[in-house]
């Protein structure tokens, strides 16, 4: 099997699925809201796109929400 072939079977991680992740495993409070920044850019313009699947429509909505709660988490310990 030639790797082009299987390059092309193997499933990718879509972008906005990486950076959210990036996000919510980030414990350096400093990078957090750019982490934070940059997932939800890239979820709002996967949002933009045809989506066809509704549980990915789902999952959007869960990771955009996640990422609300974390920045309400952040804005708490800055002020405490």
């Amino acid at each position: 099997m030639s790797t082009a072939r299987f390059l092309s079977v193997v499933p990718t991680t879509p972008l906005w699925q990486l950076l959210y992740e990036d996000a919510i495993l980030e414990f350096d409070n400093a990078k957090m809201p750019k982490r934070i920044l940059r997932a939800r850019s890239a979820i709002r313009e996967r949002e933009g796109e045809n989506l066809t699947d509704p549980s990915e429509r789902q999952l959007l909505d869960d990771a955009l929400w996640t990422l609300h709660v974390l920045e309400e988490i952040g804005a708490r310990k800055q002020s405490a």
